[in-house]
């Protein structure tokens, strides 16, 4: 029976995203939940990252932080909205093409499956929504060390390119966890913290109605 509500949960999300009109129907764009810690985060998030790379492999200190400011507004301000983006298209092709494969998937497999884009009732159980938010930072934290590597690279030329690897590895697993722990307290605390999120909110909607529309037309409209 769970595994039956599990997989209403995941298609649902995908039926409702494909109709004309967004309701509260449409689950929960995970969007929301990471994308405002991750941009307030943003200036501690930076501070980390340029003190171990100063510390660890003594550069300087003025290129090494415009190097991580550089390339931390370019992941957390443009990367992250864009890699959220493709997770929800990569959701609509395995829930629209593979839906027979998936009749009755373990409740945590689609946690982490729907992760970008949780259906209706996501709320339950209550790990269904930390478990997809540990499953979006990972792709996440991939995204950013690839990025912020080839950008930070450029700043600081005497270090080896293995050397910025290393050390984007090791920094940004250290704002990651940082962000984890925002992450999962604003949603534990929601009511609390849902003023400051709402600061973002005319970003986070924009992104979720762009998503919708693109998504109807890509694997069409539940209007036909």
């Amino acid at each position: 029976m769970q595994s039956k509500i599990g997989v209403c949960v995941g298609a649902g999300a995908w039926a409702t995203l494909m109709t004309s009109q967004a309701s509260a129907n449409a689950g929960l764009p995970m969007v929301a939940l990471v994308l405002p810690p991750a941009w307030f985060a943003l200036v501690p998030i930076i501070a980390i990252e340029t003190a171990y790379g100063v510390w660890r492999f003594r550069t300087s200190a003025r290129s090494t932080w415009l190097g991580v400011t550089v390339a931390n507004c370019v992941s957390t301000l443009i990367g992250l909205p864009v890699t959220w983006a493709v997770l929800v298209l990569a959701e609509g092709i395995v829930f629209t093409r593979f839906s027979d494969r998936l009749s009755e998937p373990p409740e945590a497999l689609l946690a982490i499956l729907t992760a970008p884009w949780l259906g209706p009732g996501a709320g339950e159980p209550r790990w269904f929504v930390p478990l997809a938010i540990v499953a979006l930072m990972i792709p996440f934290y991939v995204m950013s060390v690839i990025s912020e590597s080839l950008i930070v690279r450029r700043f600081v030329p005497d270090l080896p390119g293995r050397t910025v690897w290393s050390w984007m590895l090791q920094a940004i697993a250290a704002s990651y966890a940082l962000l984890l722990l925002i992450t999962l307290a604003g949603w534990v605390w929601w009511d609390s913290l849902e003023r400051v999120w709402a600061v973002l909110s005319p970003v986070t909607f924009w992104l979720t109605g762009y998503m919708m529309r693109l998504t109807r037309l890509l694997f069409g409209s539940g209007d036909s």
